[in-house]
């Protein structure tokens, strides 16, 4: 019996052929998906370097408007009557001192008194017999005339030389128009970034576009030619004079 053969033989030939384009089709789409991603991976990159980001600053020197002095009238006796009435009598004379030399009784605030009661101590432990008392009481100096309670504070050993028992800490320094200041500062903070920019996009072939972000950085309060800085910021309060300096990072796009 004769069997037709072509339905068998075309089969596996048409299997084939399909194959063949399958496989055509993945290396095709592979290639496109190939091309694709570089495209997608080479405008990332592109978009990734167009731009600059660069450091601006501005700094003023200042004087303090603002001063803070505290000072504290101690004394220790038998009796705690005693100690008190001997620290009440040093803190009337550095009163007396503040008034006389210029400042107005209302810059003069008077804090709480304290008392402590202090014990013998027997090889190297203390005991329960009382040895004497302590008596201490500060008074707070705020002012607005900077300069003459700088001199009041220079002028202080005289008092102590007159018996006074007393600590002057030293007066701490402030600026009360630094909110005031810091507009104007961010203000030249970004000029000078911009400016920056635009001196090294000249070097480099290339020009500022448009400004993407802006990021201020914290203000510094510092002495006059000091290089201290923190992280967080700082406020010295030990000088008059005080240097405030801002600085902005600036985050541009080129062209």
């Amino acid at each position: 019996m004769d069997h037709d053969t072509s339905a068998t033989t075309s089969r596996p030939s048409r299997s084939r052929a399909l194959g063949a384009t399958i496989i055509v089709a993945a290396i095709v789409l592979a290639g496109g998906m190939t091309a694709g991603l570089f495209a997608v991976g080479n405008g990332l990159a592109m978009r990734g370097v167009d731009g600059v980001t660069v450091t601006g600053s501005a700094r003023i020197d200042v004087d303090a408007d603002r001063v803070v002095w505290v000072i504290s009238a101690f004394d220790q006796a038998e009796d705690v009557a005693t100690a008190v009435r001997r620290t009440e009598a040093s803190l009337e004379a550095v009163q007396r001192y503040l008034v006389q030399g210029g400042l107005s009784a209302d810059d003069v605030t008077l804090e709480a008194l304290s008392t402590s009661t202090n014990y013998y101590w027997v090889e190297g432990s203390q005991s329960s017999e009382i040895s004497s008392y302590s008596a201490n009481r500060s008074l707070r100096v705020r002012s607005d005339d900077v300069v003459l309670v700088d001199q009041l504070s220079r002028d202080f050993g005289t008092v102590l030389m007159g018996g006074v028992s007393a600590n002057a800490w030293t007066p701490e320094y402030y600026v009360t128009t630094l909110p005031e200041l810091r507009p104007e500062l961010l203000e030249q903070a970004v000029a000078d970034a911009l400016v920056r920019a635009e001196a090294m996009l000249r070097v480099a072939g290339g020009a500022v576009d448009s400004v993407r972000a802006i990021r201020s950085g914290p203000f510094q309060v510092s002495a006059p030619d000091s290089v201290d800085v923190s992280d967080y910021g700082m406020y010295d309060t030990s000088t008059i004079r005080k240097t405030v300096t801002s600085t902005v990072t600036v985050t541009l796009s080129t062209r």
